[in-house]
């Protein structure tokens, strides 16, 4: 590079640069086609001469993400000479600077962690929140550099992030940020561990997303490693176990993904599969509209239940026994019994309908439930009223809500019962790390 440029890159003169401009048009072009090399934008990084790094920010963007012979782009050399304004700067000009991989694959965002730069830190989270889950070439993410380097405070604003993040895909990256595994099969909790730093290792315990029971490469678990430390602080072990943690022999053995895969399909899986082929095949447009006409369909047979054909005997009608009536229907009993019954399929229909349309996921099917059971026993009670067979069709209404509460405490306590047992995910890298799920790879 030429020696003025350079002159005129360390005392920020953008006179100088374009005096040499105007001499030598192709004076930048020359030095862009180099792959690595020390542009004007790094020098001025260096120095802190915003005004003329924004000049050259656009004259040249590439010079942003141009690395020099010491792998470190501009935004790298602002802060390692912690020229904080300029750093600013290029963030605003380019947020994705913050994710630019340097030399053994450091982003500036792990430098700010490595360096405690915890006000630039923040900013680089809000400007680029993505960069909280990149890694270097020894597959340390911030988090592990925050642990290694007692960045406590670091650590707690990186937890703390996660956590509230609440884009679609929030919950998965949070899982692959706290659980990722460096190169050794280490999380951040194991690297904790492993250097004995109980605060470190309270503050990655705040969060449920952090896997307890993650093996690295040795087979070993957050809380094997403090076992095996010389000098063991039974405090923070006996936090790990209140918190789920446990030794990996006592750990449920898991078995391979391709073993999984291997073995015919339960029946459950199947039908869970074929649901959501099902409602994968259907295009939006015709979900939508079948969703309208289910509406319609809900809606109609639930008006039937109040104000059936004919209606209902009023105040002043009396039946041939002389005893009232009030309130129930008109119509012939064996036509209501027909009504009942098809009105009350298509109702039902129309519900089991509405959940089969419902998106994947455990979520909508709750809230689903809120809503559905409480209008379903509401259109059962309003049929019973009507009927003239009050007290059977109750009988029977209520005999069959609680059949299926039962049915569905039953479910949910097999569940929970499932859930203690600690069954492991299938060994999978991928899936252990938050990376990916087995439903999700399937399409769910």
């Amino acid at each position: 590079m030429d020696p003025r440029l350079i002159s005129a890159a360390q005392i920020g003169s953008i006179d100088d640069l374009y005096a040499l401009i105007h001499e030598d048009p192709y004076i930048l072009e020359t030095i862009d086609v180099v792959p690595f090399i020390s542009t004007p934008l790094h020098v001025a990084s260096a120095f802190g001469n915003l005004t003329f790094a924004m000049e050259m920010m656009y004259l040249k963007p590439s010079f942003a993400r141009k690395l020099n012979t010491y792998g470190l782009s501009p935004l790298h050399l602002a802060i390692e000479e912690g020229q904080t304004r300029l750093t600013m700067g290029l963030l605003k000009l380019d947020p994705d600077l913050v994710r630019l991989r340097g030399k053994e694959g450091t982003t500036p965002f792990h430098m700010l962690v490595r360096r405690g730069e915890l006000d630039l830190m923040t900013e680089f989270l809000l400007a680029c929140p993505r960069c909280v889950k990149d890694v270097n070439v020894n597959g340390e993410t911030p988090l592990h550099i925050a642990v290694m380097n007692d960045r406590y405070e670091e650590l707690e604003v990186l937890v703390g992030w996660v956590q509230r993040l609440r884009q679609i895909d929030a919950e998965l990256l949070e899982m692959q940020v706290l659980n990722r595994c460096d190169q050794n099969g280490n999380t951040a909790l194991h690297i904790a561990a492993y250097q004995d730093k109980i605060k470190a290792i309270k503050i990655l315990l705040g969060s449920r997303a952090v896997n307890r029971n993650i093996y690295n490469r040795n087979g070993l678990t957050a809380l094997d490693i403090l076992q095996n430390q010389r000098y063991r602080n039974r405090e923070i072990e006996e936090t790990i176990r209140k918190s789920g943690g446990d030794i990996a022999n006592s750990l449920p053995k898991s078995k391979k993904l391709s073993e999984i895969l291997r073995s015919p399909i339960p029946f459950k899986e199947y039908l869970f599969t074929k649901a959501a082929r099902y409602r994968k095949h259907i295009s939006d447009g015709s979900r939508s509209a079948l969703l309208v006409i289910v509406a319609l369909i809900i809606t109609t047979t639930y008006q039937t239940a109040l104000q059936p054909p004919g209606g209902v005997y009023q105040s002043n009608a009396e039946e041939s026994s002389g005893r009232k009536s009030v309130g129930k229907v008109v119509m012939n009993q064996t036509y209501f019994n027909v009504l009942r019954s098809v009105n009350s399929m298509a109702f039902e229909g129309a519900g089991l309908m509405a959940f089969t349309f419902l998106p994947a996921g455990e979520e909508y099917v709750w809230s689903f439930l809120w809503i559905m059971v409480p209008l379903h026993v509401s259109y059962l009670v309003s049929m019973s009223v009507i009927s003239p067979d009050t007290i059977g069709y109750l009988s029977f209404s209520i005999g069959w809500v609680i059949f299926v509460v039962i049915v569905y405490m039953i479910v949910l306590f097999l569940r929970w019962k499932r859930s203690k047992k600690k069954i492991p995910e299938p060994r999978s890298e991928l899936i252990l790390e938050g990376l990916t799920t087995l439903n999700q790879a399937k399409g769910v």
